[in-house]
């Protein structure tokens, strides 16, 4: 899920103020936040992402309050503080990513591949789990690495990511800023490379990339496993702004087309043509998205603004899905990538699933996450009506999918009592373990059961002494 904000009414949008949601209120797990009137939609226009020098700081417009001396500690943001937190208790499965960095784009027209945006995903979560200290940071090699083995491709999109800049938008030193920032000070890369995964990434962010980031309030929370399944370049940076954006109140994102091209990472020059931008980036960046994420974005037709036959600007729509089809969402993430395309685009030949025991473990991927674990639930729920009395499933909750002592996945479900766990493991165990295999073409083929912790008892007060 995604750290969300939520906007005041405010009108247009100047060019101190974007992107908004960097700077507005924020509503996360540790954070509530009341309900607002409907505002306008959020502009973002050429002017405002276009590159400066080092730092434009002309904040003339302002108002957001002066900051205490540079020399003063710095104090770190709610981005720095639930990256630290999710760092704590998922490690890499979710990512947290600061508003203003999802919002970047390449400086001098270039862009980063898609390999090097995925390692810098991770190397900016890492970071934020440490409240962005200027340090030489160690990303382990198994964590970017995937299912390549050689470190070539690794130690490149490093060196590209050294060479690249990023143009970011956001509070710097109590003023709205345009920062035209290089990423690494330095990284480490050894004359020997051992294809060992026992090795690490040594790197260090910029001064000023790091003050950024520190002093975010926005964030978006990406999924680890949804993320590094992603192909494009243009369906990545969709997904992140999606994942942004989907909690929000106001989930709607107006954009005019230079933007968009920019913020897509679009090459300059190319897809010149509305048109053809659509069906070689856009449309396609969209349903890979919808396929992998946990919301679904549209651009409709009826919100596009014209001036004559021109496109000028179009409206982005990031809504929830429902349990159905987050259920299916994490079925495709579960399935192998060979084929997703053609499942994509509903070109898909039948074939029998192949034996998981067979394939072996290392084909599964990573293990899901709490968010996959309940919408896998809700599947195996909609599977058993009639088979299973409803009662006894009202009793159980998905908990976590584990590797199995014999092999193989299991879903373990905490029972309310030892009752229930008896009676589910006695009469309604293979019911459970057929629509689990069934579900995941046999990729979690057993389910255990927990039965959850009693509350302790308050203790009797003691007696006076007499």
């Amino acid at each position: 899920m995604a750290g969300t904000g939520r906007r005041k009414a405010r009108g247009a949008v100047t060019e101190e103020s974007v992107p908004s949601d960097a700077a507005a209120p924020v509503k996360a797990n540790t954070v509530n936040t009341a309900k607002t009137a409907a505002p306008n939609l959020v502009v973002l226009g050429p002017e405002d992402l276009a590159g400066g020098a080092v730092i434009d700081g002309d904040g003339a417009a302002t108002t957001l309050p002066a900051v205490g001396p540079e020399s003063a500690a710095p104090v770190a943001g709610l981005t720095a503080r639930v990256a630290s937190a999710t760092f704590e208790r998922d490690g890499y499965k979710h990512l947290i990513k600061a508003a203003e960095a999802v919002y970047s784009y390449p400086a001098n027209g270039t862009r980063l591949s898609l390999p090097a945006q995925k390692m810098l995903n991770f190397m900016i979560h890492l970071a934020g789990s440490q409240n962005f200290a200027n340090k030489l940071y160690r990303l382990p090699k198994r964590v970017v690495r995937g299912n390549h083995k050689g470190n070539e491709r690794i130690f490149d999109a490093l060196k590209e990511i050294f060479d690249s800049s990023l143009v970011v938008i956001g509070p710097f030193r109590g003023r709205r800023s345009r920062a035209e920032l290089r990423i690494l000070s330095s990284y480490v890369r050894p004359e020997e490379e051992e294809d060992s995964d026992a090795a690490d990434i040594h790197f260090q962010f910029t001064d000023a990339f790091l003050e950024i980031q520190r002093s975010s309030q926005l964030w978006a929370k990406l999924s680890g496993p949804a993320m590094v399944k992603v192909t494009s370049t243009y369906a990545l940076k969709l997904y992140e702004i999606g994942m942004q954006r989907y909690q929000m109140d106001y989930p709607s994102l107006e954009l005019d087309i230079d933007t968009l091209r920019k913020l897509m990472n679009v090459p300059e020059g190319a897809y010149k043509d509305f048109g053809i931008l659509r069906t070689r980036t856009i449309d396609r960046a969209i349903a890979e998205v919808n396929q992998l994420a946990p919301f679904r974005v549209s651009m409709p037709e009826d919100k596009m603004k014209r001036k004559g036959r021109k496109i000028e600007a179009v409206t982005l729509e990031f809504l929830a899905k429902d349990e159905e089809e987050a259920a299916e969402t994490y079925l495709e993430r579960e399935r192998h990538s060979a084929g997703r395309r053609a499942r994509r685009i509903g070109k898909v030949d039948t074939v029998a699933p192949a034996d998981p025991v067979e394939s072996g473990l290392a084909d599964l991927g990573p293990l899901p996450d709490a968010d996959d674990v309940t919408a896998l639930w809700a599947a195996v729920l909609h599977a058993l009506k009639g088979k299973v009395p409803a009662p006894l499933l009202a009793e159980l909750e998905p908990e976590r999918v584990e590797e199995a002592p014999q092999g193989g996945r299991r879903l373990v479900l905490k029972a309310r009592n030892a009752a229930v766990a008896d009676t589910a493991r006695m009469n309604h165990w293979p019911s459970l373990k057929s629509a689990l295999s069934s579900l995941t073409a046999g990729m979690i083929e057993d389910v255990a059961f927990e039965v959850a912790a009693r509350k302790p008892k308050a203790a009797k007060a003691a007696s006076p002494e007499a």
